[in-house]
């Protein structure tokens, strides 16, 4: 399995260009996700790929527009496969698609039956397959030239995600609110509807991806981790990490997640 990331001209949109290639040495493959904080829209090359979420198994074929996702889900390919895959901003998808983006939360949907406009503008990107560097310089030029929808609103999402990735999802509704100068309820409906979750979901599912990657990265020790990250208690850190994750933090230390860890350990 390899994971490979691509640079992009559109940074203020376009968290990552990926791709992700399974070889048949790797079948049966499976691991965790947990979410990154960012939709996705990506291109399934060949292959036979499928998440569940929450006992729910999606078919992942085609183009597919993937929404946020609160909990991690499970991963499998079941076959050799490629994909190409773009992760966006928290608020980019609902610029470009103009579209409430809660539609998507926990879901991977056919991007031609959630937004047949745009799927007709990105599906010939991806109509054979081409070398990495000339879909990305399409991409980034595709989106380029997308008109957006940049108004108060996102503005000021836009400010409160800031807020909450310079402090590590260390940060409270109360001091947002302070600092954006919006009603909580304003926040709460505009936060939903720009980036897919309440923000009250986004902060916490922030936090622990934070400490998930400091203790990858071997940053730091898991009990000095929990004290940074406000866990109170060892209890405390156990029921969020099954909330998160789906199995208790002794469970998923003995096992190995070889995607989960390519994307922790990006540079």
């Amino acid at each position: 399995m390899t994971l490979t990331y691509f640079e992009n001209d559109v940074s203020h949109l376009v968290e990552d260009y990926f791709q992700l290639s399974v070889y048949d040495d790797d079948i049966p493959f499976q691991s965790k996700i947990l979410p990154q904080g960012h939709s996705h829209i990506t291109h399934i090359f060949y292959g036979k790929q499928n998440a569940t979420v929450q006992s729910k198994i999606m078919p992942i074929e085609g183009l597919i527009i993937s929404g946020q996702f609160f909990r991690s889900y499970q991963f499998q390919c079941l076959t050799k496969a490629m994909s190409f895959g773009i992760s966006f901003h928290p608020t980019a998808l609902y610029k470009i698609l103009h579209t409430d983006i809660s539609q998507l939360e926990n879901k991977h949907l056919s991007l031609l039956k959630f937004h047949p406009d745009f799927y007709s503008k990105i599906e010939n990107i991806f109509k054979e397959l081409t070398s990495s560097d000339i879909m990305v310089n399409e991409l980034n030029s595709l989106f380029s030239n997308t008109e957006l929808t940049i108004n108060k609103n996102t503005k000021d999402i836009d400010f409160a995600i800031n807020l909450i990735t310079q402090k590590d999802g260390l940060i409270d509704i109360t001091e947002i609110l302070e600092r954006v100068g919006i009603s909580q309820k304003s926040l709460e409906t505009q936060f939903k509807k720009i980036v897919g979750l309440t923000p009250g979901k986004y902060i916490r599912s922030y936090r622990f991806l934070k400490l998930m990657k400091k203790y990858e990265r071997q940053e730091i020790a898991i009990k000095d981790l929990m004290y940074m990250f406000d866990y109170y208690d060892r209890s405390h850190f156990t029921k969020d990490f099954k909330l998160f994750m789906n199995e208790t933090p002794k469970s998923y230390f003995k096992k190995e997640y070889p995607l989960l860890k390519a994307v922790f350990n990006k540079a």
